[in-house]
């Protein structure tokens, strides 16, 4: 693009616009910062999550408003096809059976944005639940640290637990399919304080849709499971 033809995209064109300098700052030694530091990666993943989350929010915005005209839609061909005839109650009432498929299948593929709901403040959640995972640990290989949940808006923003950047908002797993933040060596939480709601309330001894144990007194370890998350049955 000529000089002559450009245009000028700074504070001129657009007042309160705020210009950013692209370049990296450079130390008083005249030297670049280095890139391989934990906190340079930290800060570079924090700065990338906050953009994501905007693009995201913006994505699942318009997701939304199409998914309820394709609802209305929907149902209205198939009353049309069905009885030639429509009324508004018979609309709504098929709206919204049509809306719980397409609401499914948006779940099912895997896009939109996913988080916890109902959701609760973890630091005064109270419900937790009080396993010896300390004694257990041997046994189970902390399969618990395997599973995939939906983080709440208030993980996200605090910005300490990492989550999925390509299945947002679920938590974060590492190619080995542990959470990120599990010490693989000690099997212990390096964000215990701050680990979500789900971590604090799951309870291993009796839970319907995640049957870790066959036999929890004698920590006999429900194996069929545990194969499901080493085969990658289990979407992390």
């Amino acid at each position: 693009m000529s000089a002559q033809n450009s245009e000028t995209i700074g504070p001129a064109k657009y007042p309160g616009l705020k210009v950013i300098d692209p370049s990296p700052a450079v130390s008083a030694n005249g030297k670049m910062p280095s890139a391989n530091t934990a906190d340079g990666y930290e800060r570079l993943r924090q700065e990338t999550a906050r953009g994501l989350r905007y693009c995201h929010t913006r994505i699942n915005a318009n997701t939304s408003k199409s998914l309820e005209v394709a609802s209305f839609l929907y149902a209205l061909i198939e009353l049309l096809v069905e009885k030639g005839m429509l009324t508004l109650a018979e609309l709504d009432e098929r709206k919204q059976k049509v809306a719980e498929r397409l609401v499914q299948k948006f779940k099912d593929s895997g896009l939109g944005l996913m988080y916890q709901d109902p959701e609760h403040d973890k630091y005064t959640f109270a419900h937790e639940s009080h396993v010896d995972c300390e004694n257990r640990i041997a046994a189970c290989r902390a399969m618990c640290c395997k599973f995939p949940f939906a983080l709440s808006q208030q993980d996200i923003e605090e910005g300490i637990i990492k989550w999925d950047f390509g299945r947002p908002y679920l938590i974060a797993h590492g190619d080995d399919g542990y959470c990120v933040h599990l010490d693989r060596e000690t099997f212990e939480c390096t964000v215990r304080e701050h680990r979500p709601v789900p971590c604090r309330g799951f309870d291993c001894r009796d839970n319907e849709r995640w049957k870790v144990w066959e036999d929890f007194e004698g920590k006999i370890i429900n194996v069929e499971l545990q194969d499901s998350f080493e085969n990658g049955k289990h979407a992390r």
